[in-house]
């Protein structure tokens, strides 16, 4: 809020709780709805906490987002002044990792946590930042059908009575004197537990970011169709670089100047995929990646972006896959659509059995299955 907005506002909370006191109790009510909404008004962001965009107020380092490397997983660190949140926390197995991170950047309290999707490679260490760091509030999206990740922080929520804030796409929340908008997910239910994934788009003075988590073509459709400005400066690309997102309407209405990629290297589901990045780089958008720079640092004054690394390569690893030499495994023929095959449970590859690939937890369907639920041959197994 400016100074002006702060004097008007003031005023009319004088004025009105003046009068409030000299009326009579039906006009009383009347005098206190106007005073409410002349604050709503004045503060500008609406949504559940009061805030406006407004413009930086001098803070000596400016906005940082750090995408920090959590291996084949998302996490940010975003630090505004002494405003902090954070959006996922990679997998459990990294929390060791994350959590010496975080402590190096003197993080002890978190105005925000998001947790974007119930997959464990966005959110599986959230209930050990839970247990290690305060927060004031956790967002996270409205999930019917749980999986056993999202189960385990719905459980650590409750044995610390926090209550989660659901994900509403338009809400608006303050983040000192930047500000964040939900985007998405806009839908109900989904096949793909990736599109329930809480997208975020974040601006600082003129500058913004788009967090796009591992939404998919199917959840970039519906915030297109909802007619929200998705223009941004800098793009965290949607599910760490696959084909599965990144539409080329997307990416137009987006119309980033830089993109990041948050992506483990030599990861078992061959991100980024060649598609995305061709597309980055017949756009001449710069890639900045994890996997080659670890993590990443991006600060704004309110005007200008600037990255403390320099940009990383357009190159996918399919061709690295595809020639190198590997344990005999089966591999998958296109005859029987009955054949059973096995998927991971954040991957858009399916596999054979015995392929390296493969998750302790994978599940075993069909050929026909695969194919209808979008799945795509791993190219290891692939004859």
């Amino acid at each position: 809020m400016d100074f002006t907005a702060g004097i008007i506002l003031i005023t009319v909370m004088v004025i009105g709780t003046g009068y409030i006191l000299g009326q009579r109790p039906r006009c009383r009510k009347f005098a206190i709805s106007m005073v409410l909404i002349a604050v709503l008004l004045v503060s500008g962001c609406s949504g559940q906490f009061f805030g406006g965009k407004g413009q930086p107020d001098g803070n000596e380092t400016g906005l940082e987002v750090h995408f920090i490397d959590v291996g084949q997983g998302d996490s940010i660190l975003i630090k505004n002044g002494d405003r902090v949140m954070i959006i996922d926390s990679g997998t459990r197995n990294n929390s060791v990792k994350l959590k010496k991170y975080l402590d190096g950047q003197g993080i002890s309290r978190f105005e925000y946590v998001v947790a974007t999707n119930p997959l464990k490679d966005h959110t599986g260490g959230i209930g050990d930042l839970i247990e290690n760091y305060k927060l004031n509030w956790i967002i996270i999206p409205r999930i019917d059908g749980l999986n056993e990740n999202y189960k385990d922080l719905q459980m650590r929520l409750l044995a610390r009575y926090i209550k989660p804030v659901i994900a509403e796409p338009g809400q608006c929340y303050s983040l000192g004197d930047a500000s964040f908008t939900i985007l998405a997910p806009n839908g109900s239910y989904y096949n793909d537990l990736a599109d329930y994934s809480v997208v975020i788009k974040l601006e600082y003075g003129e500058t913004s970011f788009l967090f796009s988590s591992d939404a998919g073509r199917v959840s970039e459709q519906e915030m297109l169709d909802m007619e929200f400005d998705l223009s941004a400066n800098v793009l965290k690309l949607g599910r760490h670089g696959s084909s599965a997102a990144t539409s080329d309407e997307f990416l137009q209405a987006v119309s980033p100047d830089t993109a990041v990629l948050s992506v483990g290297k030599d990861n078992p589901y061959l991100h980024p995929h060649m598609q995305t990045m061709i597309k980055l780089h017949d756009r001449n958008i710069p890639v900045y990646r994890t996997d080659e720079q670890g993590a990443i640092v991006a600060v704004s004054d309110g005007r200008n972006i600037t990255f403390k690394a320099e940009p990383g390569s357009y190159s996918w690893p399919e061709m690295a896959i595809k020639t190198a030499e590997e344990a005999p495994v089966d591999s998958i023929t296109e005859e029987d659509p009955q054949k059973p095959v096995l998927v991971n449970e954040n991957s858009n590859k399916y596999h054979a059995a015995g392929c390296s690939f493969l998750d302790e937890k994978c599940i075993e369907i069909t050929l026909e299955q695969a194919r209808e639920s979008g799945y795509e041959p791993c190219l290891l197994c692939k004859p």
